[in-house]
């Protein structure tokens, strides 16, 4: 039975729950120019929603560059093999980004799994097959404690094991025979305990590789180079955030001995220990062309662009009785602006009851995670055109209303 299961079944399947989202099979041989794309959601009962908050994972990430669709088209119908591909566009990467080796991976967390690994067997092949068995190899990772965040178990994955320190007093006395890598988060620093470059410097003078995690610090993507050049030994990149290429890649950027066995630990080797995290030709050549359109695109301009549109919510909302609205900019993070929304006590309603009440009303509206925002309700331009974010505050202030006038 599976071995007769094609896209054209499937579409014919499709038909059958909504044949009216289809173009007919007349039509098409009256006038065989016309290209109608099916709407697949629809067709698959899946709602379309406005994104408020940005390029997140579980929204299907920011849309991709036509110049990455382009390309990706292109690896899909013209075959080479993969380890030629893959060599030449990390080279690629590399050079325009001003590092000294990089691989396309399955995501940032991908990046960070291959990276760790390289760093746990450092090309030693019989390491490299007993993973994630990692005993009696080097396998610590160190930590700082308020870095600990959602995607610390990819450090974990290929049998690290993480040692937490508070500052960087406690840094020496963490660091033993057993330390395989030093890890940072670039988007959470702790200031008032962390200085990135006395970091790096530590993990030079005990030669331990120190691995950074930037996947959402772009744009700009001038900081990518920036990141580079602080000295980390690795840096990981999410590809379909700000880099807007193929949101199921990623990039690992960093020394050029450690990208080769971290590379060893990936797809299209058969026996590597991320053998799963498989990258595909039209991910590999999308990522290439990802970056070399966003170094050209004017970063300028499109953050006016959400300038303007965050502006316009501000004012909007701003002339609501109750309602405290301010402007901010992360100073780590992408470089997104969002206005943060607050009220008194004379609405009856929760942020974390006005949040559902926007998911689950026509359209369905997605604001930031209420623990990224502190509590708060966080709205962002990256992903809304301007008519879309007249509907978010229309919205908003109703549901604000409602609460009044029941309390």
């Amino acid at each position: 039975m599976l071995k007769n299961t094609s896209r054209r079944n499937f579409l014919r399947g499709l038909s059958v729950i909504s044949p009216l989202s289809y173009l007919s099979a007349n039509a098409a041989s009256i006038n065989p120019k016309i290209i109608k794309t099916p709407d697949y959601f629809k067709a698959l009962g899946v709602e379309s929603f406005i994104n408020a908050v940005g390029p997140y994972s579980s929204l299907g990430g920011a849309k991709m560059w036509p110049e990455v669709i382009e390309a990706m088209d292109y690896a899909i119908t013209n075959k080479a093999k993969m380890n030629d591909l893959h060599n030449a566009t990390g080279k690629r990467i590399a050079e325009m980004l001003g590092a000294e080796a990089a691989i396309v991976t399955s995501g940032a967390t991908g990046a960070i799994i291959q990276g760790t690994a390289g760093c746990m067997t450092m090309g030693d092949s019989i390491k490299n097959e007993r993973l994630p068995d990692t005993t009696g190899m080097k396998n610590e990772v160190i930590i700082l404690k308020n870095q600990r965040y959602l995607y610390d178990r990819s450090i974990r994955a290929p049998g690290a094991i993480l040692v937490e320190v508070n500052n960087l007093e406690e840094l020496p006395n963490a660091i033993n025979k057993k330390t395989a890598m030093l890890f940072y988060l670039l988007n959470r620093p702790d200031i008032e305990n962390i200085d990135i470059e006395t970091y790096i410097k530590i993990a030079k003078q005990y030669k331990i590789p120190i691995m950074c995690d930037a996947a959402t610090t772009v744009p700009p993507i001038k900081r990518m180079a920036a990141t580079i050049k602080y000295g980390f030994d690795l840096v990981c990149y999410s590809g379909g955030k700000g880099l807007r290429g193929p949101y199921s890649a990623g990039l690992l950027l960093g020394r050029k001995d450690l990208v080769e066995y971290a590379k060893q630990h990936g797809s299209p080797n058969h026996r590597a220990y991320g053998r799963s995290m498989k990258v595909a030709p039209e991910e590999y050549l999308g990522m290439m062309i990802a970056v070399e359109t966003s170094l050209k695109y004017n970063e300028k301009a499109e953050f006016n662009r959400q300038r303007k549109a965050v502006k316009f919510m501000q004012a909007q909302l701003a002339i609501i009785p109750g309602i405290t609205i301010t402007i901010n900019q992360p100073e780590f993070e992408a470089s997104e602006p969002y206005i943060e929304i607050q009220w008194d006590k004379r609405y009856q309603i929760t942020p974390k009851e006005l949040k559902e009440k926007l998911r689950h009303g026509t359209p369905s509206i997605e604001i930031r995670a209420l623990f990224l925002s502190q509590g708060n309700i966080h709205l962002t331009a990256v992903m809304l055109t301007m008519s879309e974010a007249q509907i978010v505050v229309q919205r908003i202030n109703t549901i604000l209303q409602k609460s009044l006038i029941e309390s």
